[in-house]
């Protein structure tokens, strides 16, 4: 190739990264499109909305996919720059794209501004920040400080505020100095953006505790949280391990559903349930499975109903099950079938409609739906990829995702 084709491609990359960041950044700000971004349950650092995906690669560069073309590109618009990151002989990365930190989440997109949950410095380790930067990701700066916080998951940029959840492994007394001695810790946090205060809610114990989900609206945050039974210690976890760990898991994990007011700086348990297989939140909605059926607690009402439609299809080994996803009043679901083929429903009302039928090892998994874009976890030719379809096709049972990340090469 000569240099002046070579030119003229690398030119032309740039000018596309360009006007795509360019387009990201005034859908953000002004379009109609919904571009409210939703957390990967799994990827800490990746989020969804209708019409982009944000991510940080293997070296923590930040790449963005435009959705309608599949297109994948560096978040960087600087000219000449080889995009490196973070490491021990590059400890002040140039390139905008670039971050780092051993907790790594919230790099979306809000109100014109690039955002950053993390800790890029070499300060203590139970230390998080949030960093404000151009929407170009130059000018970056702290704006507020988290203290006492670990590991950021969920993270939510909604109504001016920034709403997260966290766990902290490593244990701190009221100085702030590390202990072992206690139980694992989560929680939640809310930043306004407007003073950059923060507030967190009532810090939860447990062994092995988690927040498995967070839904926001109207000034409440609504939050899920795994746990163990307060007599289960890690020694008994430990010993559990060496047994029949799935079925001391059902009979002793214990799954918090929690309001918190942010006004009011108020923590509410709404409810506790135990003997089940597993829990989704999705929007007010909380769904979960027994070995006796499916059911459905709605946080408004405070009522549990049992699906019996999705009970009479689904089968009964709730380890074929393969979960929820939630689109308005749309409720989603699919297991495995006898014929080792994955099949997927739609419930609306009363209605049930089977979409369509997917052998196994060809199936896929709704990561979520934002707007008219339904993101999939699915296998190409022995890789696993990131996906999308169109929600109409889903609905009529046509299954033609087009590929935006193939995790394979990206690890390799």
């Amino acid at each position: 190739m000569n240099k002046r084709l070579f030119l003229i491609i690398f030119v032309s990359v740039l000018i596309l990264g360009a006007v795509i960041i360019s387009f990201a950044v005034k859908r953000n700000n002004h379009s109609n499109v919904s571009n409210e971004y939703v957390y990967d349950s799994v990827d800490t650092s990746c989020y969804y909305s209708e019409k982009n995906v944000l991510y940080l690669d293997g070296s923590d560069i930040l790449h963005l996919i435009d959705t309608d073309s599949g297109k994948d590109i560096v978040y960087c618009d600087k000219p000449n720059c080889m995009h490196e990151g973070y490491s021990y002989n590059n400890k002040k990365p140039s390139c905008p794209a670039a971050f780092f930190g051993l907790s790594k989440s919230g790099n979306v997109l809000y109100n014109g501004h690039l955002f950053f949950l993390g800790n890029m410095t070499d300060e203590d380790l139970i230390t998080q920040y949030l960093y404000e930067m151009d929407p170009n990701g130059e000018n970056r700066k702290k704006v507020a400080t988290l203290r006492g916080i670990q590991d950021i998951r969920y993270v939510l940029y909604r109504d001016n505020y920034v709403i997260g959840g966290y766990v902290n492994r490593v244990v701190l007394n009221d100085a702030g100095q590390i202990i072992n001695d206690n139980k694992p810790e989560a929680g939640i946090f809310v930043i306004d953006l407007e003073n950059h205060k923060v507030n967190k809610g009532t810090i939860l114990t447990g062994e092995e505790i988690n927040i498995t989900g967070i839904y926001y609206e109207d000034g409440f945050v609504y939050y899920t949280v795994a746990r163990f039974k307060d007599d289960v210690s890690e020694a008994v976890l430990a010993d559990a391990s060496e047994r029949d760990f799935e079925d001391f898991t059902y009979d002793n994990l214990l799954h918090d559903i929690y309001k918190y007011d942010i006004k009011n700086n108020e923590n509410f348990l709404l409810s506790e349930i135990d003997h089940i297989h597993n829990l989704e939140l999705h929007g007010k909605d909380v769904y979960f499975t027994t070995k006796d059926g499916y059911y459905n607690y709605n946080i408004s009402s405070g009522e549990t109903v049992s699906l019996d439609i999705v009970g009479n299809v689904a089968p009964k080994d709730k380890n074929r099950f393969r979960g929820f996803t939630k689109n308005g009043n749309d409720l989603y679901f699919s297991y495995l079938n006898d014929n080792n083929e994955v099949a997927y429903f739609l419930l609306r009302g009363t209605n049930l409609k089977e979409l369509m039928r997917i052998p196994n090892e060809s199936s896929f998994i709704m990561d979520c739906i934002c707007g008219t874009s339904v993101y999939i976890g699915y296998y190409d030719h022995g890789d696993f990829c990131l996906g999308v379809m169109n929600i109409n096709d889903l609905n009529n049972g046509i299954f033609n995702p087009r590929k935006l990340r193939r995790y394979n090469e990206e690890n390799q």
